[in-house]
């Protein structure tokens, strides 16, 4: 029996749903915002059905963080004054699908979507493993195919090499291993621009460099480019309604210069709004492994993501960027402590990066003592040429000092093996 609670400042539906055998109504309408988290601290609700209009000195946004915090699985079904795009963006992130408008839809439907929604998670959940298990079975069928081909090629070239007919060859490029470097942090660190010249620093290494835009809700990479998000052929695709066959990860590919490309409308990919699943993205990545020496991930400050936690588990170095104040260091703690606790991934395997340093900062000791146990790997000026690069669409002629961070940081990826796990401490020259 699904525990249901309105928060509406109506008792008209609350009573007809108390008529309901198949639903237990927790408590009374509730008038206002603040009493909806004091009942959910008390009593365990399934389904809340909640109205923007409700009294309360709370905004709506800071209510869905609260509720989700309180009662992550919970469904809510939500009435919106009017139309607003941006903010049906913000609840589809946050998992909230179930949206109207005052008096677009009846009491009795309310009451049969409430009903249906456990057979459809039922339902989704049953097709989802399916699914997942086709993928996997494919998956593991073309593996075992490729590892017999390989083994039977090792075999040949063994027996041609012994009887002299091919030369030994040095297989110690091949041999070289793609790094795929996850870029995270709060909102407006400037995880972009820094991807960005963290590309432009790999090409001093001679590495071929693919950056890829995996921040949807406010992708931006292409726009400092100076470039369009879709290659001409996926925008024709796009413009004619011609997307019926589905999109191969190739064809979203752009061409920044010789060494660096750029993919910036990965969500033509996405299973459904703002989802894709584990075993795309790790097709994705080991299709992308073999052309690339370095793939650069930008991602979302969005922590309710779940392709956000596969990305970073799949990535060989995680870069966390923290704007060195006392309210951005606070947004930081909390979303590492969400990556760490929650979603499972290591605190070592965190490398924090401070962005827009300057002389009110605040001090690297104290830095250093905040972001203990964390792997350090420098800091980067706040320099008022980031907003240059960024209006002029123009991040090819950058500064010495500029060149000079970047390199910086560059030198200590390349120094800090991923697989020793040693702390760098960046103050030496600071």
């Amino acid at each position: 029996m699904k525990k249901v609670m309105t928060a509406i400042g109506n008792q008209n539906l609350n009573q007809k749903l108390k008529q309901e055998d198949t639903l237990e109504v927790v408590s009374e309408d509730i008038p206002y915002k603040e009493g909806i988290i004091e009942v959910l601290e008390k009593k365990q609700v399934d389904v809340l059905i909640l109205s923007e209009l409700l009294q309360g000195e709370i905004e709506l946004k800071e209510l869905i963080e609260k509720i989700k915090k309180n009662s992550p699985n919970i469904q809510i079904i939500l009435f919106l004054e009017k139309k607003n795009q941006e903010l049906e963006n913000y609840l589809y992130a946050k998992g909230i699908y179930s949206i109207f408008y005052d008096n677009q839809i009846e009491i009795f439907k309310v009451i049969e979507l409430i009903k249906e929604e456990n057979e459809n998670k039922q339902l989704k959940r049953e097709l989802e493993e399916l699914k997942q298990f086709v993928i996997e079975k494919e998956s593991n069928q073309k593996g075992i195919r490729e590892f017999l081909q390989r083994k039977n090629e090792k075999i040949k070239n063994k027996k041609l090499l012994a009887i002299g007919k091919v030369k030994k060859e040095d297989t110690s490029s091949k041999q070289e291993q793609t790094k795929i470097i996850c870029v995270s942090g709060t909102s407006g660190v400037g995880k972009s621009i820094f991807s960005v010249n963290l590309a432009k620093a790999f090409m001093e290494n001679k590495s071929k460099i693919l950056i890829i835009d995996f921040d949807v809700l406010n992708n931006s990479l292409h726009t400092i480019l100076g470039i369009k998000k879709y290659p001409e052929k996926v925008a024709n695709k796009i413009k004619s309604n011609n997307l019926l066959e589905p999109l191969q990860i190739e064809e979203l590919i752009m061409k920044i210069n010789n060494q660096i490309d750029l993919i910036a409308g990965i969500s033509l990919l996405f299973d459904g709004q703002y989802q894709i699943s584990k075993v795309k993205i790790k097709n994705i990545l080991s299709k992308l492994k073999e052309k690339y020496t370095v793939i650069i991930i930008d991602t979302s400050s969005e922590c309710f993501l779940d392709y956000t936690k596969e990305i970073m588990k799949n990535s060989n170095i995680n870069i966390f960027m923290v704007e060195p104040n006392l309210l951005e260091i606070k947004k930081a703690k909390k979303l590492l402590n969400i990556y760490i606790n929650q979603w499972g991934i290591p605190q070592k395997e965190f490398h924090i990066l401070f962005n827009k340093y300057n002389e009110n900062s605040i001090d690297s000791s104290i830095l250093k003592n905040v972001f203990s146990g964390f792997t350090i790997l420098g800091k980067l000026s706040n320099n008022s040429e980031y907003n240059l690069l960024i209006n002029k669409n123009d991040t090819r002629h950058l500064k010495k000092e500029l060149q000079k961070e970047y390199l910086n940081v560059f030198q200590r990826l390349l120094k800090n093996e991923v697989i020793e796990r040693k702390v760098i401490s960046l103050w030496k020259k600071s």
